[in-house]
This record gives C-alpha cells, sequence and structure tokens, in this order.
C-alpha cells in the first residue's frame, strides 16, 4: 500500500500531462485523429482512475490524522 501511495500521485500527474498534450495536438492538427481512438479512451480512462484513487487516498490519510 505504501508503494500505490508513493507512486499513484506522480502517475495521474503525467497521465493528464499526457492527455494535455494529445489535446493540443489535436487542436492544431485534427486530421491526425488523436482523439478518436481507443488509445485515447484507455488513457482517458486511467487518468480519471488514478485521479478518484488519489483523492480517495488522500482522504483516507486526512481522516485518519483527524
Amino acid at each position: 500500500m505504501r508503494f500505490f501511495r508513493a507512486i499513484l500521485p506522480n502517475l495521474a500527474i503525467a497521465l493528464q500531462l499526457a492527455l494535455i498534450v494529445l489535446v493540443i495536438l489535436d487542436v492544431f492538427n485534427p486530421h491526425i485523429g488523436l482523439l478518436s481512438g481507443l488509445p485515447f479512451v484507455v488513457l482517458f480512462a486511467a487518468a480519471a482512475l488514478a485521479a478518484v484513487v488519489t483523492a480517495a487516498l488522500l482522504y483516507h490519510d486526512w481522516r485518519k490524522r483527524d
């Protein structure tokens, strides 16, 4: 569990940055179709899951300290 608490916030930030880069690239060149394929859906789902789990872990730590 300690491993997830150390790695998961960094992983969530990296996934969110990758999503931002893909959106910016798609704005400049929509013909590539970066936002319409299955890899984008998988990346989006992984980023959302990592963000929710990170928030849950932080909330659990916060409630445990009180």
